[in-house]
């Protein structure tokens, strides 16, 4: 099994996309493969941009820190709730 990333913790240029997410119905935003944190998680960040954008566009954020809810499943939390559309 990975290593969970610690709650408190900072990731810096994050690359993520949207996907629809077949548990909650909603599109939601999480990072991709290969940055060091893993691709299971979801991203926090503004509603209108995530929804903005076909299914599978691509995004930057500046930062993410590692978060828990309260029954225990872990997220994150994009700097000022804020994913930058990028060409990739």
């Amino acid at each position: 099994m990975k290593d969970l990333p610690i709650v408190g913790n900072y990731y810096f240029n994050i690359q993520c996309e949207n996907f629809h997410d077949p548990d909650t119905g909603r599109i939601r935003v999480r990072p991709l493969p290969g940055q060091g944190i893993p691709s299971n998680l979801v991203i926090e960040c503004s509603k209108d941009e995530r929804e903005r954008y076909p299914i599978g566009t691509k995004f930057m954020t500046e930062s993410v820190k590692v978060c828990r809810k309260p029954d225990g499943r872990m997220y994150l939390r994009a700097k000022d709730q804020m994913i930058y559309k990028i060409d990739r």
